[in-house]
């Protein structure tokens, strides 16, 4: 049974297999791409080397690095994972530059308790149409903050995640598709939602217009 009612106000709710999202094409991003090579030769690692800790083709590592493709969400985690580095690092500046973690004793107070918005780090999954823009101060505690945003098309893949921790957020604009499990829950403006991790979760944009949502991780994963 489906209930699709399209209004804002209410809530649509599906109880069904999992199904599979055309992914529109974009650009990939370029400057993920040059991070990861440049982390790689930093440790003297070969392709084929990333290739086998990450369980990765050659080719489509290639790619990535050359801006000549985008990484999925779940391939992004399997390099960050080969690489030993973590996934925050990844995160660019507001000028595309990676920023490095600032060291706690070079820090001042605002800085451990608040991120302006123009000084927000952001990673783009480029043709997945999905930017994360962290929104916690570094360096992080237990509880992790991230504006989610999503273009039109915009999703995590068919990949579905699964892992430690609770998660929970906020449509501030838009239309979201949550898969939890086998259900999939489409939330509105001013919706939240909440679920332990180890359930198996993935999300879309569910709108023609940019969908934004604030996203709570804990444990971080950034």
């Amino acid at each position: 049974m489906i209930i699709d009612l399209t209004m804002p106000s209410t809530h649509a709710v599906v109880c069904d297999q999992w199904s599979r999202h055309m992914t529109q094409e974009n650009q990939p991003d370029e400057q993920l791409g040059s991070s990861l090579r440049q982390y790689r030769t930093q440790k003297a690692l070969s392709l084929q080397e990333v290739a086998s800790l990450t369980g990765l083709s050659v080719s489509m590592i290639s790619k990535i690095e050359r801006g000549l493709s985008s990484p999925s969400v779940k391939s992004l985690y399997a390099l960050s994972r080969g690489l030993d580095l973590p996934l925050g690092s990844l995160f660019h500046g507001q000028n595309g530059d990676p920023q490095e973690l600032p060291k706690t004793s070079s820090i001042d107070e605002e800085a451990t308790l608040v991120v302006r918005k123009d000084m927000r780090r952001s990673l783009d999954f480029g043709e997945k149409r999905l930017v994360k823009e962290l929104l916690t101060p570094q360096p992080i505690g237990n509880l992790e903050l991230l504006m989610i945003v999503l273009e039109p098309g915009g999703s995590t893949g068919d990949d579905v995640f699964s892992h430690d921790g609770e998660e929970g957020g906020l449509v501030l604009e838009g239309a979201l598709d949550l898969w939890v499990d086998d259900c999939r829950t489409r939330l509105y403006p001013g919706d939240s939602f909440t679920f332990r991790s180890r359930r198996r979760h993935r999300f879309a944009n569910a709108a023609n217009e940019t969908t934004r949502v604030v996203w709570i991780n804990t444990p971080p994963i950034y």
